[in-house]
This record gives structure tokens, sequence and C-alpha cells, in this order.
């Protein structure tokens, strides 16, 4: 925690009674000024504080915003650093530079709101207010390739994560968490390495925790289901999916994700299209799962496809091509 949280904690700590800027600045080895300037900055984050005579400073209240401070109270899963919490560029971009400047792993930015937000492809990600956004800096010692399914295990942690809420969801290949409703959020994963080594990798994830004035088409929000939600709950939900898949593929392996996935597969037997990024339509046909590459099959009227990569959209079905594949399916073809 840095010194401001610390600051937090003690007026969190002090309750109504207060505590004053002397006392403070003795139990945390600050100065008066330092401490004045810190509740300064705290107020400028979202915090009431008050100044009363006799009292000191009084926590009147706390911003729902993803402060390390406030998240701190609800992550479950462990991390060394965990900052940010305003608005950012990005908060990919935050924690690539910070694994640059050597990082450790499980260092964490967070944010309310991104200005230039990254998506899959080089596009750009909406990062409205009322969402929460996480990058983490890991350093797994698996080779680049053993880390193709990352993704996906943690889109599976966090589906499972956000159970606490009474969200029901399920993961839509590539990398999206869905509810009935729409998308709840995304991952988007960037690393550095060679071929034979894994420097970093920086695993981001966009959740909609609130809708913002102007509802998103085709978006799903936690607090459609969660009315009383906070967004630092939510970011430590993210903070524990992220925990979750990770150790899941580096402890149990990839077959452990594709066993998890199949239990949360938002696209299993319903007819799909694919594109590549060009848009060229890559397979159009009935989604069969993952294989043991995490390659999306896809049953088309040739026979099996098996996907790394492209923009999956849902199709309305030929209702008697439909019905012919689903008495076919369950042979327990797969595509390796």
């Amino acid at each position: 925690m840095s010194r401001r949280d610390d600051v937090v904690e003690a007026l969190r700590s002090a309750g109504e009674a207060g505590v004053s800027g002397e006392a403070l600045a003795r139990d945390l080895g600050v100065s008066r000024m330092a401490i004045s300037k810190h509740v300064a900055a705290l107020r400028d984050a979202g915090y009431e504080v008050a100044s009363r005579p006799g009292a000191g400073y009084v926590l009147l209240g706390v911003p729902d915003a993803p402060l390390p401070a406030e998240v701190a109270r609800f992550v479950r899963s462990e991390w060394a650093r965990i900052e940010g919490g305003g608005v950012t560029g990005s908060t990919n971009t935050d924690a690539a530079g910070l694994a640059r400047a050597g990082a450790p792993h499980a260092t964490a930015v967070l944010a309310s709101r991104q200005t230039a937000g990254k998506g899959r492809l080089g596009r750009s990600w909406e990062s409205p207010e009322g969402g929460v956004y996480v990058s983490a800096v890991l350093r797994p010692t698996l080779v680049p390739s053993a880390l193709v399914g990352l993704p996906l295990a943690v889109a599976v942690g966090v589906a499972e994560e956000v159970a606490r809420f009474g969200v029901e969801a399920a993961v839509k290949w590539p990398n999206d968490v869905r509810t009935s409703e729409g998308k709840l959020g995304g991952i988007l994963l960037e690393m550095a390495g060679e071929a034979d080594r894994t420097e970093w990798v920086v695993v981001g994830v966009g959740l909609n925790v609130r809708s913002p004035a102007v509802r998103t088409p085709g978006a799903a929000y936690l607090a459609d289901t969660a009315a009383t939600v906070c967004a630092p709950e939510a970011a430590a939900a993210v903070l524990d999916g992220i925990a979750r898949g990770y150790r899941m593929l580096v402890e149990d392996g990839f077959a452990a994700v594709r066993e998890a996935f199949g239990r949360r597969d938002a696209l299993a037997g319903t007819r799909v299209r694919v594109h590549d990024a060009e848009g060229s339509l890559r397979a159009d046909g009935l989604a069969r799962g993952i294989d043991g590459d995490g390659r999306l099959v896809v049953e088309t009227d040739a026979g099996l496809v098996a996907l790394a990569s492209g923009d999956v959209t849902l199709a309305e079905p030929d209702t008697k091509r439909h019905q012919a594949r689903r008495a076919g399916a369950g042979s327990g073809e797969e595509v390796r």
C-alpha cells in the first residue's frame, strides 16, 4: 500500500471520532505538511474528508471508484502492488510501462475510465464512466506458446468471480464475458519475450458495472442484477478472476481451462459466422467448443474447421440444416 492508502486506512479506523494531523504524522512517520498534501489529494480523488476543531480529520464518505485502498478491502487474491483508480489513457499501456521498468509479478493498474482504451486487433475500446478497467502484470515461467489459452482462462475466472453478485455469466470465444443481456466484459492480452522465454504478460480486463446515461447497445451491466454493487467490489472481482484464471492455466494446464470453458461456453451448439480481420468469411456453421489448442471448432457443411482467431457473430440458423446437424452431434469427433 502507498502512504496515501495508509492515510485512508487511518481515517477509516478513526471513524467519527476523527484523528489529528499531528497524530497521523507521528503514527506514519511523516511531516504534518505531508499529511496535509495527502488529505488534499484524497479530496481531489473524491474522498469526503472534513476538518473538525478538536477532532482533526474525519472521513465522511468514499468515492464509488476503483481506488486501491477501497479495492483492497474486497480483493481475496494476493497482489504485490495495486495503483491507479482514476482516469487514464489505457491501463494496458500503463501496465506495460511498469512491466518494462521491472514491476514485479502481480502488479495491477486500475482505472474508472480510459481515454485511449485498447481492443482486439488494434481497435479502440470504449471505456465510459460506470465501468472498471484493470490491467495486471504477470511474469509466468511458461513459454509464450503455452499462454495462448490465458485470455480464455481469465474470461472463465472473471465469469466465475462475478457469481458473487448473483450474475450468471458465460464466455464467448475468444475473450468476452457475457450474460443473457449482452457483453459484460472483455479481455486483451499483450506480452513481451522470445520463443523460449516470456518476459512479461499484461492482461487487461474491462467490466461494465453501471450503465452510462446512454446505454451501449449490446452491453450488459453488473448493476442490472446487483443494484448495490460498487466499483471497488467489481474491480476486486476482476483481480480475483485474473488470479483464478492464471492459476488454473499455470498449475493445472490448458486441459483444466478447456473443461472450465466448456461449462460456460456461450456459443455451444449455436450457429455462428466467423470472419477474419479483413472481413472475409472463415466459417459458417455450428460452434462445437474449442480444441486442445484453444481454437474454436465450427461444424460446417464441409466438415469441422478449427479457427485460431476471428470475429464471431451469431447467425439465424437454417432450420432444416440446424436440426440435421444437431441430430448428428455427439459423435465424439474432435479436431486436434
